[in-house]
């Protein structure tokens, strides 16, 4: 004869809280897959609609941004030189153009992103901010992926020297990305609610564009100019990114956790900001 115990009665509770608690998660995963291909889905359509299949396709993604960086180089080769305050020129402007080209894109091409991809708002599983996602990351990758080529090219030219640390300088792009993320989320929402602003948004662009660090080392700067900039989240992630390109041989101002938490910050907003702009949207 068993017993029946107050610990007997209680496993088929737990074991129900148990299942229950997986299943939950399985749902999590699922939706999480589902919109993870909702977004690869638009990030490949985004791809073929600015590029299609005529010449070379695709690539131009990659190209386009070669060209710019390029460009760049080359002209500030022949207006500094080979070396400017110890630094090589080639190295400095790599870096810093190569940044600014991820800030420059996608703050151009998100400012009209949500209006442009209203129309994708009639399938089911596409939200708003699946739309905006699916731009950053293909600026992200598509403009670092330049970036790389571009390293290579001079690498194997004997141009510039092997990466200090890679790490450092993936951790500096992807907080940029995250910075500017949610900032393009909150500038995309605000010009969907407010025509006016939209109007001030590529003059203030302009205007940041010394506050970004591309053109100047933080180390360059009188003190209180550097505590001015460096009040700036772009200034960090420009410093981070080269100082795990160039090394320790120089000095450089950048703080990690103050570049996540304004990230972290403009990503709340962006993401409060999306939802209210939606009310201004009319599919159909």
């Amino acid at each position: 004869m068993t017993v029946a115990t107050d610990r007997d009665f209680g496993r088929p509770g737990r074991a129900a809280k148990l299942t229950e608690r997986r299943q939950r998660l399985d749902r999590f995963l699922y939706r999480l897959g589902t919109q993870w291909r909702v977004i690869r889905a638009l990030m490949i359509r985004d791809m073929m609609s600015r590029y299609g299949r005529e010449n070379i396709g695709f690539l131009w993604l990659i190209v386009e941004p070669i060209i710019l960086i390029a460009g760049v180089i080359v002209l500030w080769s022949l207006m500094k030189g080979t070396v400017t305050h110890g630094v090589s020129v080639v190295a400095f402007t790599l870096t810093g153009y190569s940044m600014l080209t991820l800030w420059r894109h996608i703050i151009s091409r998100g400012t009209h992103c949500l209006r442009l991809n209203v129309g994708l708002l009639f399938h089911q599983n596409v939200r708003v901010i699946d739309t905006v996602l699916a731009m950053i990351l293909m600026e992200t990758v598509s403009t670092f992926i330049s970036f790389l080529f571009c390293y290579l090219l001079l690498y194997l030219l004997g141009i510039v020297g092997m990466v200090y640390d890679p790490l450092l300088m993936i951790c500096g792009w992807l907080l940029m990305s995250l910075f500017v993320g949610g900032l393009i989320m909150i500038i995309g929402g605000i010009t969907e609610m407010s025509k006016p602003v939209e109007r001030m948004i590529q003059p203030v662009m302009y205007f940041t564009l010394p506050l970004t660090g591309a053109f100047s080392m933080a180390s360059w700067l009188p003190e209180k100019a550097r505590e001015f900039v460096l009040l700036f989240p772009m200034v960090h992630a420009m410093e981070m990114f080269r100082a795990g390109f160039l090394g320790p041989t120089l000095k450089f101002y950048y703080d990690p956790w103050y570049l996540f938490l304004c990230g972290i910050v403009t990503l709340t907003i962006g993401l409060w900001t999306l939802k209210r702009a939606e009310r201004n949207f009319h599919v159909g």
